[in-house]
C-alpha cells in the first residue's frame, strides 16, 4: 500500500504517525502498531515492528535503495510534467 491512501485521523484517534529521518529524504510511517520507511507517498521498506528497526534499514545505502530513489524521482518528474502540460492547456 502506498502512503497517500491513508487517513491521518479517524474518530479523533491518530492512526498514522510520521517521523522524518534526519539528513535523508525518508520518513518512518507508523500505522496500527507497525512501521515502514517511506519517501513521499512511496513505501520503500517492508513492515517492521519498531521505528528503530526501520531507521536502521533506511541508513543502509544499498543498490536496491538507490534504484528505488531514482525510480521514485522519475515518477515524480513524470507526474509534474503531466500536470504542467495540463495546466498549460487551460
Amino acid at each position: 500500500m502506498n502512503v497517500e491512501g491513508m487517513d491521518s485521523k479517524k474518530s479523533g484517534e491518530e492512526l498514522v504517525k510520521r517521523e522524518a529521518v534526519k539528513d535523508s529524504p525518508f520518513e518512518v510511517v507508523t500505522v496500527d502498531g507497525y512501521s515502514f520507511g517511506a519517501m513521499g507517498d512511496y513505501r520503500v521498506t517492508e513492515k517492521c515492528n519498531s521505528i528503530e528497526e526501520v531507521k536502521e534499514e533506511l541508513s543502509e545505502i544499498t543498490w536496491n535503495r538507490v534504484i528505488q530513489v531514482v525510480m521514485i524521482l522519475q515518477e515524480i518528474k513524470e507526474k509534474m510534467s503531466k500536470l504542467n502540460k495540463k495546466n498549460k492547456k487551460k
